[in-house]
């Protein structure tokens, strides 16, 4: 990540605490509980790790690129390695998690995942390991945490589509869970488009699609 892209995300987090801090200090001379204060910056800090996701392009921590694949297999062939590489970098965070969202949706029928034919499959496990880094620089050993993005499921005739990934680095077992904050997107694709990929791609109807399909993007906090 060069030097203007942390001095920007650390201005933001800096920016942000010091509004909490200020906040604190308002709620009068009174003595504050230990457990409040450190739940209200835990609570700030998270909105403000969301605000860096949402403002913040991959190019910033070195950038994103993935190749499209086939049955599972990324298509690294020198003949057309190149033209099969998709370079991100120019995309924010949230828009990565949003365009992963798009392109790489689960589908059920009678509660068991059928294997669809998912030419950007290998972005949804790169773009994990790729952000668990960048959740590790932003939020360092101050906290333990888990991003969850996920669609909400659409139900279709007999199959059920949706999407859901995870990113953590915590114990649930030994610690406490401090906030949760969630920011919420849309597909970045109009109710007609995403009918025609349902429908063409994946073979099954979309009578019932709601009209706007909505990326909860959650970010929890756990105690060190």
């Amino acid at each position: 990540m060069d030097e203007r892209g942390v001095g920007y995300i650390a201005d933001m987090l800096v920016f942000a605490l010091l509004i909490s801090f200020a906040s604190l200090l308002l709620t009068g001379a009174s003595p504050i509980d230990p457990k409040i204060e450190s739940t209200r910056y835990a609570a700030s800090f998270a909105q403000s790790t969301l605000l860096a996701l949402q403002h913040s392009t991959a190019d910033e921590f070195g950038g994103f690129e993935y190749q499209l694949s086939a049955f599972g297999f990324e298509l690294n062939v020198p003949v057309i390695g190149e033209s099969t590489k998709r370079d991100l970098r120019y995309k924010t965070l949230a828009q990565l998690l949003v365009e992963d969202a798009l392109l790489n949706l689960h589908v059920e029928a009678g509660g068991i995942e059928l294997e669809m034919l998912r030419p950007n499959q290998s972005m949804e496990s790169r773009l994990r390991g790729f952000l668990k880094e960048v959740l590790d620089k932003l939020i360092g050993g101050r906290f333990g945490y888990r991003l969850t993005v996920k669609t909400s499921p659409m139900e279709l005739d007999f199959s059920r589509v949706y999407f859901e990934t995870e990113i953590k680095n915590f114990d649930d077992m030994a610690q406490q869970k401090l906030c949760s904050e969630t920011i919420i997107s849309t597909l970045p694709i109009s109710q007609e488009e995403l009918a025609r990929l349902i429908q063409g791609v994946l073979g099954i109807s979309t009578s019932e699609l709601e009209p706007d399909i909505a990326v909860e993007i959650t970010l929890e906090l756990w105690s060190p």
